[in-house]
């Protein structure tokens, strides 16, 4: 129930009061009427207006650090939490908070170290094989290839000269033939040896000629395409050393993420989570990136409340507020709003109204301060110097005009007011009535709604009367209509 609802309440619940006193004890009824209408009666005054927006909401760091779980699961449904501080413990940055189940993860280690140097042993034969298939080929460029070359002219240079000697003993075995002291047969068989000889030139010749032009490309290309095969083969064994390697280092890393240290300072809150069945706690086993332990900052605290839409408009950042715990009320805290949101939360349901989150900080928050605490914050958006005010009780609205029952000699006079701003308890008046004046709190005991027009005009006082009609109060920007009893 707002605070207008409960003003609304008490003002009808004792108008309710004398009435059925007046009803029941007949003849005393004058004066006790009178007692309880002096009771129910405020002096107008000029004092300072504050308006402001009552929400209540939970204390909390605004500077929270999470430390997540960062092992990695491989395929386990997670990591099991073999050590950790225990809950509300103060921390440094760099000390130790959880420890994790590393012993699979060392296991794996070991697996890899062994596959790591497999694969820098292949490595190691790719390079060697790399390095023959190079030299093979400058081998063959500067040595082989000339030595081979030189062979195949020594033959040449042999096939030339054997050319020669068998054309001379050709030449002489034909003038021995002339002359009639050779044979036909040894003339042919000389023959025959210098055509054979021209022969194993020409042979030696084209094979020289087939090493230079065709047999050096071939070779060349098989020595090149070797090393080309080999840097292949030594770029697979360096990625697959790489890749080992490297899945090396992310195990030792899950390793020593398995010691989590504290990232910075502040106090050690559990992240359990009643809904999800989440409790923090040795044996338990969290799965990755899952939030384990939250550091607030004490230091550096706030209260995060949700406004209603109807106010949110009249909240800024910088504006001043109060803050008062539920532990500690008699020693409300400095706040200042620090953040309001673009954006309503989502609907929780259909109808309901929409609220803006709005951090508000806490200045020196004591050292008692703990998150979670609930608090109501007042956050005020208006301040007024020495203004005339009344109870919103005491304001009446008929016909978009309002008024005020003033108190005379005679009885009570009905006044036209001009309202200005409003709280939950007092509206600004900027004029109809003045300082000192006497206004009742329970006005519809003293006139009917349809007589508010006619008296307002001709300005009479009116009677008393014990009937209590409907009430009307300002309420914010608006003046809702209440029933008795309501």
């Amino acid at each position: 129930m707002s605070w207008l609802g409960r003003i609304t309440g008490i003002v009808v619940l004792l108008a309710g009061l004398s009435v059925g006193y007046i009803y029941f004890f007949g003849s005393n009824a004058e004066s006790s009427v009178s007692a309880i209408d002096d009771a129910l009666t405020y002096s107008v005054t000029r004092l300072d207006f504050e308006a402001f927006v009552t929400e209540t909401g939970d204390v909390a760091s605004a500077s929270n650090r999470e430390v997540r779980c960062e092992v990695e699961a491989r395929g386990a449904p997670g990591t099991t939490i073999i050590k950790i501080v225990e809950e509300g413990t103060t921390v440094q940055a760099g000390d130790f908070i959880v420890m994790f189940d590393s012993s699979a993860l060392e296991n794996d280690e070991t697996a890899q170290r062994i596959v790591v140097a497999n694969n820098r042993a292949n490595l190691i034969q790719a390079e060697s094989q790399l390095a023959n298939a190079e030299r093979t080929l400058v081998e063959f460029e500067k040595g082989l290839f000339q030595q081979e070359v030189t062979l195949i002219e020594s033959e040449v240079f042999v096939a030339q000269e054997s050319v020669e000697r068998s054309l001379a003993k050709l030449l002489h075995s034909q003038r021995l033939a002339a002359k009639g002291f050779t044979s036909i047969e040894q003339l042919r068989g000389d023959q025959f040896q210098h055509e054979k000889a021209k022969r194993d030139l020409t042979a030696a010749s084209l094979k020289l000629n087939v090493y230079k032009e065709f047999t050096k490309d071939r070779l060349n290309g098989e020595y090149k395409a070797s090393i080309k095969q080999k840097t292949a083969q030594l770029d697979a064994a360096q990625s697959t050393l790489d890749l080992s390697t490297s899945r090396l280092a992310d195990i030792q890393e899950q390793i020593i993420k398995c010691k989590v240290l504290a990232p910075s300072e502040g106090q050690v809150v559990y992240a359990n989570d009643e809904r999800r069945g989440v409790v923090i706690e040795e044996g338990a086993i969290i799965r990755d990136n899952q939030v384990v332990v939250r550091l607030p900052d004490i230091k550096n605290m706030e209260v995060a409340v949700r406004i209603n839409e109807s106010h949110v408009n009249r909240i800024e950042t910088g504006q001043i507020a109060k803050i008062e715990l539920d532990a500690d009320p008699d020693n409300p805290l400095d706040g200042e709003v620090r953040q309001v949101a673009a954006y309503p939360f989502p609907l929780r349901w259909h109808g309901a109204p929409l609220e803006y989150d709005t951090k508000v900080t806490v200045i020196n928050p004591p050292s008692s301060l703990r998150p979670g605490l609930r608090a109501k914050v007042k956050i005020y958006f208006e301040s007024q110097l020495g203004v005339l005010q009344v109870p919103l009780a005491s304001v009446m609205e008929h016909d978009e005009s309002h008024y005020c029952l003033v108190r005379t000699d005679t009885g009570w006079d009905t006044r036209r007011v001009t309202i200005g701003t409003n709280n939950n308890t007092h509206v600004v008046i900027e004029n109809g009535v003045s300082e000192g004046d006497v206004v009742t709190l329970t006005p519809f005991r003293f006139i009917q709604r349809s007589e508010l027009g006619e008296q307002s005009d001709r300005q009479k006082p009116v009677q008393t009367s014990a009937a209590t009609k409907k009430v009307k109060t300002v309420s914010n920007a608006a003046i809702p209509e209440n029933t008795p009893g309501s």
